[in-house]
């Protein structure tokens, strides 16, 4: 997938904006310039959602009834697409792919997009919601019935939930409830495992060429159950009544990673720990291409704003398979070829190659 050009209005503080792009393109700008709200645009325009927030009221410029993007796209096998969105106080998104509208959630399945954030070191360091979200995202995107499958627990749980809070809970629904949880359990789990197996020699891969070195790289699917998850939910039953909560479930399994044979989490560096980081996004693009048959956009939130020049330059090689969307307050080396924005007080003054 290629995208050819967006038009923004009203989003974030840019108030207009017609950009048009190529292979490699680079937002320059100092911090509240508007530079990562450009290259949020871009993820909204294509997936509906941001990777700053969930909160799409925020994306609305102060003083301003409404926000809007459109974006122009070639998919691999040369189809054109035109994506229009259209946001505005207290009122859902309205989508319109081309001369049809369609739900937000479909975007996702259809134009890839991965994105990296300085926060993303939270899926080495940070707490399991963050790996389960990861994970889930890469099943939801590349297996339709996964969505269905990740919806429908998530409805089951909540369920629950009021269940074991209630004042007088009714143990024939919770034995409903117990055994729809513990068969969407036992399934997602086994998808996310399988994830796992297919990026562990991707992931490995692309932080040694990042880092420079020759790691090794494990991971280790933590279930939040042994054995069969029904009869463990019912053992759990009345600890869970007590305390008005479900204690476990898909929504309890994590991931460690292990670097070198040593936990990442406590004994990466903090290079490390950031080369892992970018090396899980970049390995799931690589999962989608496959999956989906169809090559992600790359999203860089000031990546190299802690890299060294030698790592740079070696992320810098490895984004070359996929159109890359970056931002940085100032310009660095090894970006000869790239298409530079100049990003001021929301205004994009210059684009030079």
């Amino acid at each position: 997938m290629k995208v050819l050009g967006i038009a923004i209005n009203h989003f974030r503080n840019i108030s207009s904006a017609e950009l048009s792009f190529q292979e490699r393109n680079l937002f320059v700008g100092s911090n509240g310039a508007g530079k990562t709200s450009v290259a949020e645009a871009v993820a909204v325009a294509l997936n509906g959602r941001s990777f700053r927030t969930f909160d799409s009221q925020s994306l609305l410029q102060r003083g301003c009834d409404y926000w809007r993007t459109a974006i122009s796209v070639t998919l691999s096998n040369h189809e054109p697409h035109q994506i229009t969105m259209v946001g505005g106080p207290l009122q859902r998104e309205r989508v319109q792919l081309d001369d049809h509208h369609v739900r937000i959630t479909e975007l996702s399945t259809r134009f890839p997009v991965i994105s990296f954030v300085p926060e993303d070191r939270d899926l080495v360091v940070g707490l399991p919601a963050v790996r389960r979200e990861y994970l889930d995202s890469i099943l939801a995107r590349s297996n339709p019935k996964m969505q269905r499958t990740i919806s429908r627990a998530n409805k089951i749980l909540k369920q629950r939930q009021n269940l074991v809070r209630s004042s007088r809970p009714d143990e024939a629904s919770l034995d409903i409830f117990d055994h729809e949880l513990a068969e969407s359990s036992m399934i997602i789990a086994e998808e996310r495992e399988k994830v796992l197996v297919y990026l562990r020699a991707m992931v490995q891969e692309f932080n040694n060429r990042i880092s420079g070195s020759e790691e090794s790289l494990h991971f280790h699917y933590m279930r939040s159950w042994s054995g069969d998850p029904f009869t463990a939910l019912l053992a759990a039953r009345a600890d869970d009544l007590r305390k008005g909560t479900t204690s476990l479930g898909f929504h309890r399994d994590d991931f460690s990673i292990e670097l070198n044979g040593l936990p990442a989490k406590t004994t990466a560096s903090q290079g490390q720990i950031r080369s892992l980081a970018i090396a899980l996004r970049i390995g799931s693009g690589e999962l989608l291409e496959r999956s989906m048959n169809e090559s992600p956009i790359l999203l860089l939130d000031d990546v190299f704003a802690e890299f060294d020049q030698q790592r740079s330059g070696r992320l810098l090689d490895i984004v070359g398979h996929y159109q890359t969307f970056a931002t940085t307050t100032e310009k660095i080396d090894g970006v000869d070829g790239w298409t530079v924005f100049e990003v001021v007080g929301g205004r994009v003054v210059s684009a030079s190659i």
